[in-house]
């Protein structure tokens, strides 16, 4: 199985996102007949290096017996304005097997408090 096409509120890589628990989508894809997703696996750290090497500082949703893949919300440490989020998804299938991590994407916050906001 294979997941791709990473989406954070429904966007390719979006910038300046307001909701404070985005939701994430992907798509599975499978060569194997009958296949489906059983569960996922969603990490999100602050830093690409942080999370290509499986420090996953902001969430790491654990494995989830889920076959949800579309508006799975954030569920982890809260978002400020301006955080850089980057993230990757895996799933197992109906027979346990997991999936490699998916290629990695990103969103980043946009103002979230009205303090943030300054104009000259």
């Amino acid at each position: 199985m294979k997941v791709s096409q990473l989406r954070c509120e429904y966007l390719d890589n979006p910038l300046g996102i307001d909701e404070r628990e985005p939701r994430l989508s992907w798509i599975v894809t499978s060569e194997a007949r009958g296949q489906r997703q059983t569960a996922y696996q969603i990490r999100v750290a602050s830093d690409i290096d942080k999370l290509l090497s499986g420090k996953a500082d902001l969430w790491d949703s654990g494995k989830v017996a889920s076959d949800e893949t579309v508006n799975v919300v954030y569920q982890g440490k809260p978002l400020v304005s301006r955080q850089r989020c980057f993230w990757q998804v895996r799933v197992w299938d109906k027979n346990s097997n997991v999936s490699k991590w998916s290629s990695s994407a990103r969103w980043s916050m946009g103002l979230l408090n009205k303090e943030d906001w300054q104009s000259e």
